[in-house]
């Protein structure tokens, strides 16, 4: 009896997540998921923001203000356009896996829990917190050299609000429990500075 209620609340499950998908259908929809980056924002270490503007900034000053910048992070707001074409059904994530790889900084990566409803024709944004390091920060030696390639990093995100081209980000949907095993999310990817179109990898099911 209890194999059975399984069965059962599968083709439920996979309706929830289409309103009328069939299970086959669950991994194709999925693949069919728009990226666009729509910029980066509020970059920031610690509680010192950036813009555009702020280009001569004294990296002894900041040394000496006692904000410790040198064991921080350059964080970023990335909002994140998703959409699905225009006439498909429905969609609604149980939020994703995603990876970054920005030219200059070590990779990162995190999650998204929250649920993410997708409609035919229509764009919906998600914002990733991420938190960047420079490459080969650990290598340097001094808090002084720390800090200038911080800021390097943070001055090029906020002088041209956009990841910089050749960056990568990659997320994979999550799926209810009682559809693992038995459809397979696909990553999606979406290449800064490449064309939106051929960027995804082919959804199995």
């Amino acid at each position: 009896m209890a194999f059975r209620l399984r069965l059962l609340a599968v083709p439920l499950l996979a309706a929830s997540l289409g309103g009328c998908l069939a299970l086959p259908q669950v991994g194709f929809m999925l693949g069919r998921i728009a990226l666009s980056s729509m910029g980066v924002e509020n970059v920031r270490i610690g509680n010192y923001h950036f813009s555009p503007g702020l280009e001569g900034i004294d990296e002894l000053s900041l040394l000496s203000s006692g904000l410790a910048l040198a064991g921080l992070p350059v964080n970023v707001d990335l909002p994140l356009a998703m959409a699905l074409p225009a006439g498909t059904p429905s969609v609604t994530l149980q939020g994703f896996n995603w990876q970054l790889q920005v030219p200059g900084a070590e990779p990162t990566a995190g999650e998204v829990t929250d649920p993410i409803a997708l409609q035919g024709g229509a764009t919906t944004t998600v914002t990733l917190p991420v938190a960047l390091e420079p490459s080969g920060i650990d290598a340097l030696s001094s808090k002084a050299e720390r800090v200038s390639s911080l800021l390097s990093l943070a001055r090029r995100l906020s002088r041209d609000g956009e990841l910089p081209a050749g960056s990568r980000l990659t997320l994979t949907p999550t799926l209810p429990a009682a559809l693992d095993g038995i459809v397979t999310p696909p990553t999606l990817a979406l290449d800064i500075g490449e064309p939106a179109d051929g960027n995804q990898r082919a959804p199995s099911a």
